[in-house]
């Protein structure tokens, strides 16, 4: 009886592997989002800012006509107090990596301010949330987006946090 459970929960195994496997071996949508993209050229790297607030709320955003759903985080600055909405990334790429992020959270905002159809929004590449959470979206040293970089690349951007 054992032997038989052991070999079912066996092939159960190796079936939920795979199927994880495919789920990631599978191309993420990122229309719109690309390296290069009308969207991803707004992001001057020369022209990095930062700025603390209160996180008030995750919500899903169409930056540009035609691109995919992307996530965005409307912040209020600790400064002025004005709404400021923070790009963080395309969906299938941004919720798995900030599961642990909530509203009410101190946060740290890096990145670029752009003008997109008469709005200033705040394109990120880093946010650190209290203490001990960073968050990264782009390479420091070019505005690359993470979503655009190799598997290996990634994975070795993701172990420097």
């Amino acid at each position: 009886m054992s032997r038989i459970f052991c070999n079912s929960f066996f092939v159960v195994f190796c079936l939920a592997v795979l199927t994880v496997s495919s789920a990631f071996a599978g191309e993420m949508n990122i229309k719109g989002w690309e390296k290069g993209s009308e969207y991803d050229s707004l992001y001057d790297n020369t022209d990095r800012d930062v700025f603390k607030g209160t996180l008030l709320k995750i919500e899903n955003i169409e930056p540009m006509d035609g691109m995919v759903e992307g996530v965005g985080l409307l912040v209020k600055d600790k400064e002025d107090g004005e709404e400021v909405l923070v790009h963080l990334g395309p969906k299938d790429f941004v919720e798995p990596r900030i599961k642990d992020l909530r509203p009410g959270a101190r946060v740290k905002v890096y990145g670029v301010l752009v003008e997109i159809d008469g709005e200033y929004d705040y394109m990120c590449a880093k946010l650190k949330a209290g203490e001990d959470r960073k968050y990264k979206f782009r390479l420091t040293k070019d505005g690359t987006p993470f979503w655009s970089l190799s598997p290996e690349q990634l994975k070795k951007e993701e172990s420097t946090e």
